[in-house]
């Protein structure tokens, strides 16, 4: 039967190899007590290390689309809230008309409530070329031009202000495949907003222009026929802005969906990559203790040599 031969040297290497491997254990729970974390590099377990990576992209993508809602809700409310200043524009030009039709007002204040509606039409201007952010809200995709003019042209139908933007869509990715467009153009807002009883349409601003003139010109009949078209727009803005409340109602619901699922991600993401301190402190005094006994019993068996043996 062969027998191994022994010798020091084996036995030393041997010690140091035993001695290196405790004090990278030794080390590897000591960086994951620094870190807090169980993984630092893939070698330590690839299994896991995939898994956090793709936790941390569905996190960050979530993120990505919390601002898109963010944002696409900013813009409807935006919007949502120029187009009440518009109905309490309406509303008041329709005051004005009924007090304009009663038919006993003197020429005077015929002549004023003509100049109050004109400053209506102005602001009605201001309120459809309101912007969020630096972008025009309602030109629809022209979004850094204003959105309308006033003009000169008599013959338009949009006169006294003309339509600049286009009846494009916002459209913004709130969640994988999912688009919701977040504005309403100006044309459909402003411009197509009441039937002039002939097949066509009627905008705002041409019928507070018209209004205004009926009024100037004392045509009671002309302003008492306005009430009906008055009520047409009122009602056509609050249909817009119920379409509007109901999607910022919508971004509200998908964000508080948003934040629990972002919680049960980071949640579960945590209890994968994340140590348990108690158990790490625990685990490192073990390895401590293995390495200093390593470190004894190298001593131990290191210390002979040939100088001891001539002592």
């Amino acid at each position: 039967m062969n027998q191994v031969r022994i010798t020091n040297r084996m036995l030393g290497q041997n010690v140091i190899r035993n001695i290196n491997r405790n004090l990278e254990y030794m080390y590897r729970v000591q960086e994951q007590m620094s870190t807090g974390k169980r993984v630092n590099r893939p070698s330590d377990d690839p299994i896991v290390v995939a898994r956090v990576l793709a936790f941390k992209t569905s996190i960050a993508a979530n993120d990505q689309y919390k601002k898109n809602m963010e944002d696409a809700k900013g813009w409807i409310d935006a919007s949502e809230s120029a187009l009440g200043m518009a109905t309490d524009v309406l509303q008041r030009a329709r005051e004005l008309a009924v007090y304009g039709a009663n038919g006993t007002m003197p020429e005077e204040s015929m002549q004023a409530l003509g100049e109050e509606v004109e400053q209506l039409l102005d602001e009605m201007v201001q309120v459809a070329n309101t912007s969020y952010g630096g972008r025009y809200l309602f030109g629809g995709t022209v979004t850094t031009k204003v959105p309308f003019n006033k003009i000169s042209d008599t013959n338009n139908l949009q006169y006294p202000v003309a339509y600049q933007g286009d009846t494009g869509s916002l459209n913004w990715e709130i969640a994988p495949g999912v688009v919701l467009p977040v504005n309403e153009n100006g044309r459909k807002v402003f411009v197509e907003a009441v039937d002039d009883g002939s097949g066509g349409n009627l905008s705002l601003f041409k019928l507070l222009s018209d209004l205004s003139g009926a009024l100037k010109s004392g045509d009671y009949g002309q302003v008492e026929a306005s009430l009906g078209k008055f009520d047409q727009a009122i009602d056509h803005l609050l249909n817009i802005r119920a379409a509007l409340g109901a999607k910022s109602n919508r971004m509200e619901m998908a964000m508080s969906r948003l934040d629990d699922t972002q919680i049960g991600l980071t949640t579960t993401m945590s209890k994968l990559e994340d140590v348990d301190l108690a158990e790490t402190v625990m685990n490192y005094k073990n390895r401590e203790n293995v390495y200093l006994a390593s470190l004894a019993t190298g001593a131990m068996v290191l210390q002979p040599s040939l100088i001891d043996y001539l002592r």
